[in-house]
């Protein structure tokens, strides 16, 4: 699997994640546990952690074959220490409710880091990968 198609299968998973909690901050849980798939949060959440992990480890090429996308990178790299903290901030909680995901999913740290994320995907990626 080339580079950039390993990015894009981590792009997929930080997207099905972040849906996963759209959906989850809209559902009004007080307690993660509630209903059947509450304490999924957490599954996905660790899903979304390892992704963005993968992606800030595979980006380092990006920036050595396209000099003009280095300092977007760094940037990148930045947003992602971020992502990260949030997502771990979370996990620590001894309850990840609805209202925690909803927050954190208003976030600008989180929205400016998944808007670069696919700015990278179309722009700085190859397309034929």
């Amino acid at each position: 699997m080339s580079q950039a198609a390993g990015i894009r299968q981590q792009i997929n998973i930080v997207e099905e994640s972040y849906e996963y909690m759209l959906a989850y901050a809209a559902q009004g849980r007080a307690d993660e546990g509630a209903g059947p798939d509450g304490a999924q949060i957490r599954d996905f959440l660790n899903q979304f952690s390892k992704a963005v992990e993968s992606i800030t480890g595979s980006i380092g090429g990006l920036a050595d074959s396209n000099t003009q996308a280095a300092a977007f990178l760094d940037g990148f790299r930045r947003e992602s220490a971020v992502m990260e903290s949030v997502i771990k901030i979370m996990l620590a909680r001894d309850n990840v409710s609805s209202e925690v995901v909803d927050n954190a999913n208003g976030l600008i740290a989180v929205r400016a880091y998944l808007t670069s994320l696919f700015f990278i995907d179309k722009a700085i990626l190859p397309k034929d990968a």
